[in-house]
């Protein structure tokens, strides 16, 4: 009983505990006169297992902290650089494509067909290069030239109505999706189109040239349709088969048949220009037979684009 009342006359204030992750000493004190526990709870809180002591230095403290930063981050496992030799592209489905099937083997079958006539369309084109710039009224003696036959001429515009319209399908975009009966239709439009323009030429051979000069500028129209045609095959058959290609070989394709096509316009100013006046004739041509009816097949194969599903 004596020992408890001496205890209590010393009037000890007991420090509390600091937080376990505390990098604060204690903030034990004691009464007016009294005295301090602070260093013997340090000595305690030290030794206690699992704290981080309290009375270091700042450099060490420091260092601990960024210990104790770097352990409560998440574990990042470390992997080695990919060899590209083990890595790949997930396997994925092709979507089906109707449209793209047919196409192709449309596309086969029309090459199929001129290379079983590879002779004759030899000769055809041999014949159709001199025609495509040569203005010549009579041809040199010395020119291996011979007279198309119809059925490779017939053949070689069948090239370019079917790899024409489906340059002409795919302009401005591929269809979502493609289908036979709008690529069908686009074809059909190539090749009333190829028609117009040979009636339309016709006409104006007739009308405005002699028989030589209607000659020579029907020659230069039949030539450039048909170098224009074998020169869209590729980019067709890449724009069908190729689906993410398309954009570039269509592009490639119509930038073919715009320099056939400008290789024709420049021959026709050839035969037909004689005086300044004529200038006002050849600008009358390019907007009723060049521009206007580009700009109408254009129209019309929007909407049959749009209309065909």
């Amino acid at each position: 009983m004596h020992t408890t009342d001496s205890i209590d006359s010393l009037n000890i204030a007991y420090a509390t505990a600091p937080e376990p992750s505390s990098y604060n000493a204690p903030t034990g004190f004691v009464r007016d006169n009294g005295i301090s526990t602070v260093l013997f709870d340090s000595i305690a809180s030290d030794t206690a297992t699992g704290r981080i002591p309290h009375f270091i230095s700042v450099d060490e403290a420091d260092s601990l902290r960024a210990e104790a930063l770097a352990d409560s981050f998440p574990a990042i496992e470390m992997r080695p650089a990919p060899s590209g030799l083990r890595e790949g592209l997930a396997p994925t489905a092709l979507q089906p494509d109707g449209a793209g099937t047919t196409l192709s083997a449309i596309m086969l079958g029309i090459l199929i067909l001129a290379a079983i006539n590879a002779p004759g369309l030899a000769r055809a084109l041999k014949s159709y290069k001199a025609e495509l710039w040569s203005t010549r009224r009579r041809p040199n003696v010395f020119d291996d030239e011979t007279n198309v036959r119809l059925p490779i001429a017939i053949l070689l515009g069948f090239i370019f109505i079917i790899f024409g319209g489906i340059t002409l399908y795919y302009v401005p975009a591929r269809p979502t999706p493609p289908t036979t009966p709008g690529a069908l239709a686009s074809m059909g439009l190539a090749g009333a189109y190829y028609f117009f323009q040979i009636c339309a030429y016709c006409m104006v051979g007739y009308a405005f040239a002699d028989e030589e000069q209607n000659k020579r500028w029907m020659g230069g129209f039949f030539a450039s349709q048909a170098f224009a045609g074998l020169g869209m095959a590729i980019p067709t058959i890449v724009a069908v088969t190729c689906p993410q290609w398309a954009t570039p070989a269509i592009t490639a394709s119509v930038s073919v048949y715009a320099l056939a096509h400008t290789i024709f316009i420049i021959k026709g100013f050839r035969i037909f220009y004689h005086k300044i006046a004529s200038l006002l004739y050849f600008i009358l041509y390019l907007c009723t037979l060049e521009i206007i009816p580009m700009f109408g097949l254009y129209a019309i194969s929007l909407y049959f684009t749009e209309a065909i599903r």
